[in-house]
This record gives structure tokens, sequence and C-alpha cells, in this order.
């Protein structure tokens, strides 16, 4: 018997059984209502008989009469009790044997026409349909007739089993026919399902079961089609199979080949930190056995470090890098990235890691090529460029004047001189500015480079960047603009090298424009500030909008054209502006002007920011009776020490000279100076250990130096050292910190200092540093006052923006405090 049938077999059943039994209650119920009415019309008729043929009896009280009349109707089939009572409700006649039963009791019927019906329930007699008629409309009393209701209980039996049994024998016939019927259907599908399964298992040799032409006929020949086709199918389906599978097995070892033969070691992590693939390099990098690597923690044989940057790149979403250490203390540089695998819900971490132990030692041997080059050139341009501004100076002031009244060739002779000394000093300029683009391109290229970072106005810089440029556009005669909103906010920035894009920028404008104007303008731009150096000069080809931001690369033909610059103006920008987290591009088109733009993320919190300059010192009392101060120069190199002590000498200093840090304790010792300039970099004893020395001694320890070195000022300060001035030397830069430090300084002992400002030390001048003692910056005004209250002695910087609101005359009053004003 198939399933089929029997579903169907059980489904009938279930069907005729649930008719069957509904059919039979609802015929028990409309049969039980019937033989109730009955019930209640044959105890209405029988007690009204008796109430009509008692009146008599009742009024002569004749009970005898009335039990006689009682018992005739009491052998009526249903009948179960009768009893009588009187107007008082007291019992005349009953039926019952021996005695009434108590929980019997007859009310005074409702309706006085036809009485009432009641439902008793007698103890040991059963249930009972009692029906009540008046007597004389109740005024002689009422006849009650109780019907068993057992006799309808037994009809009703009666009646449903016979339906019953009408209904199973109805089910019989059904499921006889039924399976007469449905069995010439089910063994031909049984038949179609075996040929199904034999299809299901690539049987295509079987032969469909034989069926006439009804529905199941059609889908035999139907399926029997459908397997033909299944197996062509199957067939090309086995052989594109094969053939793929032998390519992935190619790939795969291909796959395999490189991955082992890779020269970086690969690392697979899966989500919870195991190995699922290595290669060799990686284990010859850690020096690990490839033995029980795969499914083991990665953190049991390789640094920990690994891990954390594959669950770093796991969580960003992006990949990340760090170095880690290799095995015999080799460096390498791990990239890790998170990969979702296809078709799997879940992630691996792809590490790769490079062996970098030579490319450090060559950035550390290029590093110190850059620091010795830088050495090496800028010393000697010291001299030649310091010189030949001495020569032209005292060529103007002494021999041009002289030769004023000489005859035509020797005047001639002395305006070449002039001129070539004109050439020397430009073309010296020129060549210093050379080696400081090389060497910032190298120095930020290796990450060697030393950033200032500080909250600062970029209309500020722009502003100082436009009156640097400003000669130069007027030369030429050009216009030169600078629009800046007032309210732009501030920027994290290097304040030196956002003045240094600004002036490339501008200065590149200015050389490729030969009439017109150069602006320069900035915007806010939602979350940055946008800067534009706009000209109206040639114009960039298309092609070269990109290629003018490549080391050594111009726009143009540098072939056949004349080059108008070292080409490291841009780069520099380039790599100035992404360290700020900006960008840099141009816009242009040949003989419409260029607009070169970068852009700047806004401090958060920001607003606009003023500049504050700091003033020089005033002057102090203190000189010697010669009226001469006394400059000791200290460098290794003989043409820079002449040159400064020329300087120093015709600004009015008297002077000495030192070969290194030896020659310096000694003289300082000796002569007593009252300042140092310091070289870094020299033989023996280096500047660094000459001024610790200096410090150290009593006597020195107050005298003022100025580091002049290729170092930055920022090494030049963490020397101790009062001052910084960069090769090569700007002599107005040094004869101003010189001057400054000398005026501001006492030779007794070193004051300290006060900064009073908003945004702490920042507004002070990063070229000079003229407190020679202590130096605190104070926030807040609170914290001024608490100070000066406490005994400060000393000097007090105030910008003249925050001296409006400050009680000046009271600070000044307190003892041993001298107040200076910064200019804003």
């Amino acid at each position: 018997m198939s399933r089929i049938f029997r579903k169907t077999l059980v489904a009938v059943v279930v069907v005729f059984g649930v008719a069957a039994n509904a059919t039979a209650l609802l015929s028990a119920w409309l049969l039980h209502r019937h033989l109730t009415g009955e019930y209640v019309t044959t105890g209405r008729a029988i007690a009204m008989a008796i109430a009509a043929g008692s009146p008599d009896a009742m009024a002569s009280g004749d009970d005898a009469a009335i039990q006689a009349l009682i018992d005739e109707f009491l052998r009526i089939d249903g009948v179960g009790y009768i009893f009588v009572t009187d107007r008082l409700g007291q019992v005349v006649a009953h039926t019952f044997v021996p005695a009434m039963p108590a929980s019997l009791a007859s009310p005074p019927p409702s309706d006085p026409v036809r009485g009432g019906v009641a439902h008793p329930e007698l103890p040991g007699l059963g249930d009972f349909l009692q029906v009540t008629a008046p007597i004389l409309a109740g005024q002689a009393g009422s006849v009650s007739v109780g019907m068993d209701k057992a006799g309808i209980w037994r009809i009703m039996r009666g009646a449903v089993m016979g339906q019953e049994a009408l209904m199973l024998a109805m089910l019989a016939v059904a499921v006889a026919v039924f399976y007469a019927l449905v069995g010439g259907i089910a063994r031909p599908l049984v038949a179609l399902a075996g040929y199904a399964v034999k299809i299901r298992d690539h049987d295509f040799s079987a032969t469909p079961p034989k069926t006439g032409d009804d529905e199941v006929g059609v889908l035999a020949r139907a399926m029997e089609s459908m397997a033909a086709q299944l197996s062509l199918l199957v067939s090309d389906l086995t052989r594109a199979v094969a053939d793929t599978t032998r390519e992935l097995e190619n790939s795969l070892a291909h796959t395999r080949a490189i991955i082992d033969n890779l020269a970086d070691g690969l690392l697979v992590l899966d989500a919870d930190g195991l190995v699922t693939l290595h290669n060799p390099a990686l284990l010859a990098m850690f020096d690990r056995a490839p033995e029980g690597l795969v499914g083991q923690a990665a953190t049991a044989s390789f640094p920990a470090t690994l891990t954390d940057l594959a669950v770093t790149a796991g969580r960003e979403g992006q990949a990340t890098g760090t170095e880690v250490r290799l095995a015999g203390g080799g460096t390498g540089k791990a990239v890790a990235t998170s990969v979702r695998l296809a078709g799997e819900d879940r992630q691996v971490a792809i590490i790769l890691v490079r062996d970098i132990t030579a490319e450090k030692e060559v950035d550390r041997m290029k590093t110190e090529f850059i620091s010795t080059v830088s050495h090496e050139l800028r010393t000697p341009l010291t001299s030649v460029l310091g010189f030949a501004k001495i020569i032209r100076r005292k060529f103007a002031e002494a021999v041009a004047p002289a030769l004023a009244e000489a005859e035509p060739k020797a005047w001639r002779a002395a305006q070449q001189i002039r001129d070539n000394l004109d050439i020397i000093v430009a073309e010296g300029q020129r060549l210093t500015e050379l080696v400081d683009d090389v060497l910032d391109i190298a120095k930020m290229e290796s990450g060697r480079y030393e950033w200032d970072m500080a909250a600062m106005s970029l209309a500020e810089a722009a502003g100082h960047a436009v009156k640097a440029a400003l000669p130069l556009a007027t030369r030429k005669g050009l216009g030169l603009t600078c629009s800046m909103p007032p309210d732009l906010p501030r920027v994290l920035g290097d304040r030196d090298r956002l003045v240094q894009v600004f002036v490339n920028l501008i200065g590149n404008a200015v050389k490729f424009t030969t009439s017109g104007s150069v602006a320069v303008s900035a915007e806010l731009f939602g979350p940055e500030i946008r800067a534009t150096v706009r000209d109206t000069g040639c114009g960039i080809a298309p092609g070269d909008l990109e290629r003018v931001f490549e080391k050594f690369k111009q726009a143009g033909d540098t072939l056949t054209e004349k080059p108008k610059g070292t080409g490291l103006g841009l780069p520099i920008c380039r790599q100035i502006v992404e360290r700020h987290g900006g960008r840099i591009w141009a816009e242009s088109a040949p003989g419409q002007g260029s607009a070169f733009r970068f852009t700047l993320p806004v401090l958060a919190g920001s607003e606009a920011l003023a500049a504050c300059p700091l003033p020089l010192a005033p002057a102090r009392a203190g000189q010697r009776e010669d009226g001469q101060r006394r400059v000791l120069v200290v460098d290794d190199d003989e043409g820079v020490r002449r040159y400064l002590a020329a300087l120093l000498t015709e600004a009015g200093y008297a002077t000495a000279e030192a070969r290194n840090g030896l020659e310096a304790l000694a003289l300082a010792v000796s002569w007593q100076p009252d300042c140092i300039t310091m070289d870094l970099r020299m033989p023996g004893m280096d500047g660094k250990e000459a001024i610790r020395q200096l410090r150290r001694d009593g006597a020195t320890r107050g005298i003022p130096i100025v580091v002049v070195s290729v170092a930055s000022r920022r090494e030049g300060a963490a020397t101790g050292a009062d001052a910084a001035v960069a090769k090569p030397v700007d002599q107005e830069a040094l004869l101003a910190t010189v001057r400054g430090l000398l005026e501001g300084h006492d030779t007794v002992e070193p004051r300290p200092c006060l900064i009073y400002s908003r945004d702490g030390a920042r507004t002070v001048a990063q070229r000079y540093f003229l407190c020679p003692g202590e130096a605190t910056a104070l926030r807040e005004e609170a914290d001024l006052w608490r100070a000066v209250e406490g005994g400060f002695q000393g000097t007090v910087f105030v910008p003249a923006t925050l001296g409006h609101d400050l009680d000046l005359d009271r600070l000044c009053a307190y003892p041993g405090v001298h107040v200076i004003i910064i200019p804003d």
C-alpha cells in the first residue's frame, strides 16, 4: 500500500468519523429536546386531569378518593410519582412508598392557570421532570406529576446506537469504493516514483513504467524525456567539473609555489587568532619550525604584535602596519588586512612581513649622510656668502666713493666688480635655497624632520609670506593681494613650514607671471580651511598638473627650455600639507593662469588667533669700562670663525675665537665674554658638552650662549643655549639675537620669567628666547597674581590684548618685578 493511499484512507476515515459523530450529536440533541417537550405535555395533561376531578373530594376531605384517582394515572408510561397538596401546601395524597421524600416540596404554581415545571433530583430514585397544575386556580391546592427522565435517555440511546451502526456501514462501503478507485491511480504513481528515484541516482538506463493515456501517462513520458536531457547535461557537467578541478589543482599548485617562494613572510590567522597558513619565509624570519603551527595560537610562536595588528585591521576594516622584531635582531615591517571569505560568514587576517633590516641600515646611512652633507655644505656657504656680503658692503662704502673721480677705465672696473659681487651674493643665496630644499625633502621622506605643531592662524602665516614676497612682485610690476576672512578658525600646524608653503606658492606664481596679479585667499570649507594662490600667468597644461608635484619635475620641456628652479618647491609643499592632514592640487589651463589650492583641517573648538611677536628686551646697564661687549666665537671652521668675528667686530663688539669646546671653556673663564656663539659639531669636545660644562661652572653659568649651527632651533634649545641661529647665517638675525641677549641679561644671575598668555608660551617668538632664567607659562590671571604675591622676582611678559584688562600699576608695584608688554 503506497503512502498516498494510506494518507488518503486516513483522511477519509477521519472525515467520516467527524461527520458521523457530529450528526449523532445533533440528532441526540434534537431527540432530547423533542422527548422533553412530550414529557412536559404528558405531565401537564395528567396534572390537569387530576386537578379537574378532585375539587369535590378536596372540598369534602375525601383523601381516599383522591388517592384512588392518582393511583390510576401512575400506570401511564413515564410517570414516576404524583402527589396532591391542599391550599396550605400540606400533602393530601401521594404515590411514594412507603413515604414521600422530605426534600420534595411543591410550591404554589407561578401560573395559576398552566402551573409550572421543575427538575428535581431525588436521591436513590433518579432525575425527574415535575409538572405542577393548580386546583381551582390554586384555591383548593395543586397537583404535581413527576415524569422519569430515564425513559428519555433510554429512547435516545437506542436511536444513537442505530445511527452509529448505519454510519459504520456507510464507512465500510465508502472505503471499499475508495480502495477500488484509488488503487488504479496509486499503483502507477508508485511505479513512477521508483523510476524518479533511479533518475535521481543517475541511473538513466532505467525504463519508465507502462501507463495509459491519462495524466499519469503524460507525466511518465515527460519524465522519460527529462531523463534523457539530464543524462546529456550530467555528462557535460561531469566533463566540465573534471576540467575545472584540473585547472584548480594547477592554480593551487602555482599559488602554493608563489607563497612558498615569496620573499616576504605570509601569515594567515582566523578570527580566534589561530594560524591557518604560513610560508617558509615567515618561519625563517622568526626562526620557527613548521611542525604543529597550523591550528596553534599565533602568540605561542610569533610576537604578540602580529596578533594585535590583525585585531586592529579587523576592527578598523583597513590595512594597518607596524614594525616587529625578527630573529637575530633584525627589523620587519608587518602589514595586516582583514578579508571576508567568499560564501562564508567569517573573516581571516592576512599579514605580510617584510625584512627591512637592510632598508633601516640604508635609512640610517642616509640620515648620517644628510647630517654630514648639511654640515659640510652649509658651513662653507656661511663663509662664502658672509664674506661676499661684507666685501660688497665695504666696496660700496669705501672703495666705490674713492673711485668716483677716477679715470673711466677704473670706474668701469669698479662697476663690474660691484655687479660681480651682486651675482656672487645672489647665486650664493640661490645655492643656499637649493641646499635647504634638498635637505628638507630628504628629511621629510626619511621621517627625521622636526615639526613644531601648535595652534596658529593661517591668515597670519599668509600675511607674513605676502610681506616677504611683496618686493619680488613689485620689481616685476605685479599686483600681490591677500584676502583672508578675519574670523578664520585656528589650525594645528608648524607655522614656519606653512609660511614656507605660502612663500613657495607665491614665489612660483610671481616667477611664471609676466603681467597681471597674484591673489592669496582662504575660505572655510566645511571642517577644513581651503587656501588658494591664484595668478594670471601662462598656465599649466592638463598633463602637467600632477607632474609639477614630483621631485625635480617642472611644467614644459626642460630639455629645450631653461629650468626656472630646482623642481623641489612643490614636492616640499605637498609633504608639508599632507603632514598636516590636508591635500594640495593645481587647477589651470594654458593661457588662463593657475590656481594652487591646499586644505588644512580646522582645530576643534578653535577661534581666530592673532599673532604676538616678542620684542627685544629693554637695554640694561652693566657695560664694561671700555664700552665694548665681548663675544667669544666658537667654531672648528676657520672661515666661519673669521666671518663671524668680522661681522661682530664691525657691529662694535670685541671678539675672540676658539676652535673647539676645550678652548672655549678656557677662554670663557679667563676672558669672561658677555656672549658666546657656539657651533655644535666640533672635534674633541663638541658644542653640547661645552655648553653643559659652562652651565656647571658658577663663573660662566650666566653667560648668554647662541648656537650657530646647521642644527634646528629645537635641537639648539635642547642643549641649554639661550638662542639658536641656523647656518648659513643671516647677518641681521645673528646681530639682533646677540644684541637682544646682551641687552636683556644681567651678568650677575639669570632672572626667571613669567609668560602670561591664553595659549601658554606659543605666542613667544621662535627666533629669540630672551629669558636667561627659568621660564613659566601661565594661562590664568589668578595664577599670575598668586605667583607675584608669593615673592616672584623677574620679568613678566604680557600680551597687549590681555594687558587692557590687567591692573598693570598694581603689577609693576611689586618689588623686583619687571613688566614687558608684547605687541599684538
